[in-house]
């Protein structure tokens, strides 16, 4: 699997394969149900656990591209594991 490095990028190759967020990952936002985020709170990269209507399990990282690698490595396998994904 390609190296990803910033959000942008994930993004778009996540949509290539029809994965839309909000659908197995959410930028910055909360999930319409259980759901992985990824945002940066000034300056400083994270990536957290969305449901019930609240952000979890927060976890810094040392920048972009390690926590949107984790995002995209978890968004990839759900994808798939839900049937988005799409070659």
């Amino acid at each position: 699997m390609k190296n990803v490095s910033t959000v942008e990028e994930m993004k778009r190759i996540l949509a290539h394969h029809g994965v839309e967020d909000g659908s197995v990952y959410t930028h910055g936002g909360l999930g319409g149900g259980e759901i992985d985020g990824i945002e940066q709170i000034d300056g400083v990269w994270y990536t957290y656990f969305s449901e019930r209507g609240s952000k979890n399990s927060y976890r810094k990282w040392p920048d972009e591209a390690a926590a949107v690698s984790y995002i995209f490595l978890r968004a990839v396998s759900l994808a798939k594991q839900y049937r988005i994904w799409s070659e």
